[in-house]
């Protein structure tokens, strides 16, 4: 279960800036919430200046970079580009690739083979480059832990320049430059580059005042790595992806047309999603199979017809990637569950033949869905490569490092991580980093945190919104893709879909349908069935098909608000039936007291009560309530309706000490010591009101949280205690008739039975269905049977069983009009 934590708990608003620059009050709110509320910031925001990227040679070595490659060019030497083979990495070296061809300066450049070489510099690519007569080799995207690599360029007479973002190791490469802003050293004031950013700083101090004449050319590309590489969408980088997405097919760069119409984006306003789940797939998936050059091939191409056919062999090995990814899913989801794996805190496992290019995609799905750290590794002989993910508070890079021994080689950063390990270490490494992170995560860091923005009305829900929410783009880290809420929706139709059915589609009904997918979130269909009522937690997105545009709700979390069948809610039995709680008649009748009766009540005594009222001077439900919640409150409630709100309520306010009580129960409960009591229904009779009054006290504030037309709630109750005499005949000659079941059985669910032996037992659901009865019809039924001595029995609500005796039965016919418990419920109808 995930942890939902509402932003704002009242409706949007904005402020006197976002107001003066014509800004709709729903995207202002999510902009004020981040801290963007001058008009200078809105401004930066909204319209981030390119020419406000700052000085390449603030970063430390950039001088000393800056004129061993100048030097290089003066004296035709060989220069090497050695990039990675993911995005950030491709994109990295087709950048500089494409600077270098702008002066006309021939480099080559070398991306090790992800299968055969493993990420990052390497003694044998440094073999072959020596070999190849190399002088100057530019790492870009790696090389700050290639310690002993750098040291055998130099023996070969090599000089390497070192530019990389990676978290740095004890010990720095002996380079002639070492260019990275997460230095100790470095005073850069932005640290969150990607790789690519570095490459771009290069080719910023290279170029002088030429760079942004020429910017365009690489914009778009620098633009795609930062978002693939979930760096912080802040700063520079902000800058970077605006402008970058802006030009992003619409600039002189081919191959990004070719791969974009690929993805079917070509015609489309581009949004992060887009690059980070349709455009990097394609290059990470060439990389990923070994097939990295494609990338650089792609985005340095000069002819339309070859950057096409590039782009359509990427797709090809994307859907290769899709097919081997899926079959490692399930490989991992079945250990896991057989190993146990899931009870640790961080989940390591290892499997043979995986393809060790594809298990960071698993890795992320596996802590997405777990919400742990996992590190997966493909064992090849005794030697095991892995990948590494992690979550908020969990610093993977560092944790690691805690365990360096145990490996052969391993680097990343917080979140994302690398490794080589024996395959005889990798229990050592599952018991060491277990323990650090028993140390270091409590259970409550393991429940991911939801941030919502805010809760959304069905009607603001619309094509319009999504057009605005364009303004707030791009979305990364540090300003991630808002996420809403909507209470209360009505399952219409639920299914799996995809080729292995693990995605979960929904049409929901609140006011409107909603058409809503889950990615990967199959798993949740167990959680409710159709015609149950949902609150839901999604990004809105659209949704284009057969040149028809609608409204998606891109799912992130499900709770079930209300079972369409009270008893299907395994949580909720208990307390339902306290509701109407008969078990101590009270010597009182008071009967039921209208709806205006109690309104008039209550406003007569507004000293005492805090009510609102709608444009009709009708009691409303107070439209940002969760936050007047505070620590020592208690809601109140009399119905079904009002409890299931107040759980919903309750659940957002998650963080506050709150102590659900039901009306029929204020007697047991001392409402002296809560600060504030919320009523959540209408009462039976004004006497209950007095009765709270007096069980609460002097100088107490009672707020009043029902609207008028929940009175409605109210009736319903009193429907459902209604007894009827052939109701009652029904479900009596039912349990006569059942098949007998002899065993022992302790009874559970309250202290005053005794343990007894019953003869019989039924499964409570099938005999609701079978007499057409509810669950509290039911109960009030077998309370009367049980009162004129015709059954003893006792009720398992845990699993929906009913164990009973049947007694023997009176020589005379019963009067039921006699009955206590009768009298008493026809006295509240």
């Amino acid at each position: 279960m995930k942890k939902w934590s509402l932003i704002n708990t009242s409706k949007p608003r904005g402020n006197f800036n976002t107001k003066d620059l014509g800004i709709d009050d729903k995207i202002a709110q999510i902009m004020i919430s981040r801290g963007i509320e001058s008009k200078e910031d809105i401004e930066m925001y909204t319209n981030p200046d390119i020419y406000k990227l700052r000085d390449p040679f603030l970063l430390r070595d950039m001088d000393k970079a800056y004129r061993r490659i100048k030097d290089a060019i003066k004296n035709n030497e060989k220069i090497c580009i050695y990039g990675d083979y993911d995005v950030d990495g491709v994109s990295s070296t087709s950048i500089l690739m494409i600077y270098f061809d702008s002066i006309e300066y021939d480099v080559m450049y070398y991306i090790p083979n992800r299968l055969e070489e493993g990420y990052g510099l390497n003694t044998d690519a440094v073999e072959y480059l020596s070999k190849e007569g190399v002088d100057l080799i530019i790492t870009v995207d790696c090389g700050i832990t290639s310690v002993k690599e750098v040291d055998l360029a130099n023996e070969k007479g090599i000089d390497v320049i070192v530019t990389d973002h990676h978290e740095c190791q004890l010990d720095l490469p002996n380079a002639v430059a070492v260019i990275d802003p997460k230095r100790e050293d470095c005073q850069y004031p932005f640290k969150g580059l990607c790789g690519c950013g570095v490459s771009m700083k290069l080719i910023h101090a290279l170029s002088g005042d030429d760079f942004f004449k020429n910017i365009h050319r690489y914009l778009e590309i620098v633009a795609l790595a930062t978002v693939c590489d979930i760096m912080p969408i802040l700063d520079e980088n902000r800058i970077i992806v605006k402008n970058g997405m802006a030009m992003m097919g619409r600039g002189n760069n081919l191959g990004m047309k070719a791969l974009m119409k690929v993805c079917g984006l070509d015609e489309k306003q581009i949004k992060s999603s887009h690059l980070g789940f349709q455009i990097g797939p394609r290059i990470n998936a060439a990389g990923r199979l070994g097939y990295s050059y494609l990338g650089v091939e792609l985005f340095t191409s000069k002819n339309m017809e070859e950057a096409s056919e590039i782009a359509t062999e990427m797709d090809i090995k994307n859907q290769s990637r899709q097919l081997i990814e899926s079959n490692i899913y399930i490989d991992v989801e079945n250990k896991i569950l057989e190993k146990g794996y899931d009870k640790d805190k961080v989940i390591i496992v290892s499997g043979k033949d995986w393809h060790h290019g594809v298990i960071g995609i698993v890795a992320s799905k596996i802590t997405e869905k777990y919400y742990k750290p996992c590190i997966l590794l493909c064992e090849e002989g005794n030697v095991a490569i892995g990948s590494a993910r992690s979550i908020k508070g969990f610093d993977i890079f560092e944790a690691m490092y805690e365990c360096k021994e145990l490996m052969d080689k391993f680097g990343g950063h917080e979140q994302a991580a690398g490794l080589t390990i024996k395959t005889n270490n990798i229990e050592s490494l599952r018991n060491k980093i277990n323990d650090i992170a028993v140390y270091n995560l409590a259970e409550e860091d393991l429940i991911e945190e939801i941030k919502i923005e805010y809760e959304l009305e069905p009607k603001d829900v619309s094509l319009d919104l999504v057009s605005k929410l364009h303004m707030l783009e791009p979305f990364g880290i540090k300003n991630p893709t808002p996420y809403f809420m909507m209470r209360n929706c009505l399952v219409k139709n639920a299914f799996r879909i995809g080729k292995d059915k693990n995605h979960l589609k929904l049409v929901l009904w609140n006011e409107q349908d909603f058409e809503c997918i889950g990615f990967s979130m199959s798993y949740l269909l167990e959680k409710f069935n159709i015609n149950d009522f949902i609150d839901v937690v999604f990004q809105i997105d659209e949704n284009t098909f057969n040149s028809v545009t609608k409204v998606q709700l891109r799912i992130k979390d499900i709770r079930v608000n209300r079972k369409e069948r009270l008893i299907d809610d395994v949580e909720g039995r208990k307390q339902i039936l306290s509701l109407l709680s008969i078990d101590e008649i009270s010597e009182y009748r008071y009967g039921t007291t209208s709806k205006e009766s109690q309104i008039d009540f209550i406003n007569d005594n507004l000293d005492v009560f805090e009510v609102e009222y709608d444009d009709e001077n009708s009691i409303k439900r107070i439209d940002d309530i969760v936050s007047r919640f505070e620590d020592k409150s208690a809601i109140i409630v009399n119905t079904i309706g009002g409890y299931y709100r107040a759980l919903s309520d309750m659940y957002i306010a998650h963080d506050k000490k709150i102590d659900l009580i039901f009306l029929s129960n204020i007697d047991k409960n001392d409402l002296k010591v809560y600060n504030k009591i919320i009523v959540y229904d209408f009462f039976d009779n004004n006497f209950e009101i007095e009765k709270l009054l007096y069980k609460c006290g002097e100088n107490k504030k009672i707020v009043i949280n029902f609207s008028s037309s929940d009175y409605v709630y109210l009736n319903n109750k009193f429907r459902e205690t209604e007894f009827k005499r052939d109701e009652f005949a029904n479900v009596y000659k039912y349990i006569l008739s059942y098949d007998k079941i002899e065993l022992e059985y302790k009874c559970c669910d309250n202290s005053k039975y005794e343990q007894k032996k019953y003869k019989n037992t039924l499964d409570y659901k099938t005999m609701l269905y079978d007499c057409n009865i509810s669950f509290l019809k039911a109960d009030i039924i077998f309370k009367v049977l049980e009162d004129e001595h015709l059954i003893d029995y006792c009720l398992d609500l845990d699993n929906c069983i009913v164990k009973y005796n049947i007694l023997p039965r009176p020589n005379e016919k019963l009067d039921l009009s006699k009955n206590k418990i009768i009298q008493f419920l026809n006295t509240k109808i």
